[in-house]
């Protein structure tokens, strides 16, 4: 770069001009960097969008399920006695229940107590040696083999049983080893087998496990039992019955008092349909609201939106409302969203008649059912819910859809335009080093003549003075 005398010989503010030549060569890159704000705003609109209608397609997703409109709903008028959970096959019905006995773990209790941190074989005077193995629910599939030594203590006796997973708990409580079974009913029901030496035998282990009056039996193993609309002898190894019911499954209170009585009615459960359409409802008037906002002009304020005119826009919108508002190609009474109770009004607003739609879904559940999620592979034609997600598919699929694509021509856009300033910028800083150039020759040419000129003076000077002494 050239060195810049700065005016000394002109007196002009040299810098001063160079910058003002130099913004009005910066004009072009001024347009560029408006032209990328404009396409980083309208790429940012168009992610809104693509956020807008994915969405949507998650909203979709539960109206494309049989479960949400065949599902069942069970009440209890005495929840603390039972409840119960329904599958969408149960039948619509009201069951009386009544509770002859709930389900019960088996629970032992050693008759001995012992320091748990001592060795066994210092506790129990009886037995020198305690070794050998001791075997847990034998012959079922969760039996295990637990092996002591004469180094075991109760504590780690009952830390050995624990870690056998055996579907035993094992705890010790003021002295005293308890075992549990981890599952109730009869058929969790312990059982110990000792090849220690008489160990568990010594402990009290012995005998009938399963028999109140053993004295190391704190808690006998029991099936629950139950009475449904007078059926009798309903029974299973947990408080819950499965069985006695297709699709129904009714779940007694551990705490419920023999004989205490609960009323469950079963029926069709329109509340989750109709929550899953308003959601659609909601998400759809989301996205139509926010495409008005970019794409909408106002003629007398001329104000606009960041994607007016934006042609791929309008058609993605125009698709949507119709894919909404179409009919099915079916037979019967429903074959529009608005058969059913859901609407779009002439500004393009989507609403929901619930009364209307709980109406046609307890009159034909089926009908209404593939409004939303026929498909042409079954039922021979497209649900309302199938086209708009195949449609939405359409629109957000990586690399492939019609918004991706958008949002790859603006980053195209972007990156040419961040080429071009690139460019322009480096041949910017060439011409302010040419001005520069230029403007320091010119100083160094006033300078030197400003030199010559004082040179000439002076001599003229000199001669004019040295014609005046001989003169005189």
């Amino acid at each position: 770069m050239a060195m810049s005398l700065g005016g000394l010989a002109s007196g002009m503010d040299t810098e001063s001009i160079i910058q003002q030549l130099m913004s009005f060569e910066r004009q072009p890159l001024y347009r560029y960097e408006a032209e990328k704000t404009e396409l980083n705003t309208a790429k940012s609109a168009w992610r809104d969008v693509n956020s807008r209608i994915n969405n949507l397609e998650k909203k979709l997703s539960p109206l494309k399920l049989s479960s949400t409109f065949n599902s069942n709903k069970a009440s209890s008028d005495a929840k603390e006695v039972a409840n119960a959970t329904v599958s969408s096959e149960a039948d619509k019905g009201i069951y009386d229940v009544t509770v002859k006995q709930t389900a019960q773990s088996n629970r032992l209790g050693s008759t001995q107590k012992l320091n748990k941190d001592n060795l066994l074989t210092d506790e129990l005077t009886n037995l020198a040696d305690v070794s050998g193995d001791i075997i847990l629910n034998e012959s079922k599939d969760n039996e295990a083999v637990i092996s002591v030594t004469n180094d075991d203590t109760l504590s780690s006796l009952a830390d050995k049983i624990n870690e056998a997973e055996a579907g035993v708990n094992a705890s010790i409580v003021d002295g005293h080893l308890v075992l549990e079974s981890a599952e109730t009913g009869l058929e969790n029901a312990l059982s110990i087998t000792d090849n220690a030496n008489g160990l568990m035998t010594e402990l009290g282990f012995s005998g009938d496990l399963n028999d109140i009056s053993n004295a190391a039996v704190l808690q006998t193993a029991n099936d629950a039992e139950i009475e449904i609309n007078g059926i009798t002898n309903i029974t299973s190894s947990s408080n819950s019955f499965s069985e006695a019911v297709e699709g129904v499954t009714f779940n007694i209170d551990k705490d419920a008092e023999v004989d205490s009585t609960a009323t469950i009615t079963v029926e069709q459960d329109t509340g989750k349909a109709t929550k899953a359409v308003q959601a659609f409802v909601d998400q759809y008037n989301s996205t139509m609201n926010f495409i008005d906002s970019k794409s909408y002009y106002d003629s007398d304020s001329e104000d606009a939106g960041t994607l007016q005119g934006d042609s791929t826009l309008m058609r993605v919108q125009m698709r949507l409302r119709n894919l909404a508002t179409d009919r099915i190609n079916t037979t019967g009474d429903y074959r529009s969203l608005s058969a059913v109770g859901i609407s779009v009004d002439r500004e393009g607003v989507m609403s929901l008649d619930s009364e209307k739609f709980t109406s046609a879904l307890q009159e034909s559940p089926e009908q209404v059912m593939n409004l939303f999620k026929a498909s042409s592979d079954e039922e021979g034609y497209d649900g309302v819910a199938n086209k708009l997600d195949g449609y939405v598919d359409q629109l957000i699929q990586s690399n492939t859809g019609v918004i991706p694509r958008r949002l790859d021509y603006f980053d195209n856009q972007i990156s040419r335009i961040d080429d071009d300033i690139t460019s322009l910028e480096d041949s910017l800083e060439r011409t302010r080093e040419r001005y520069e150039s230029q403007f320091t020759a010119m100083e160094t040419a006033l300078a030197e003549m400003q030199q010559q000129s004082s040179w000439m003076t002076s001599q003229i000077n000199s001669l004019n003075s040295s014609s005046i002494s001989s003169m005189m």
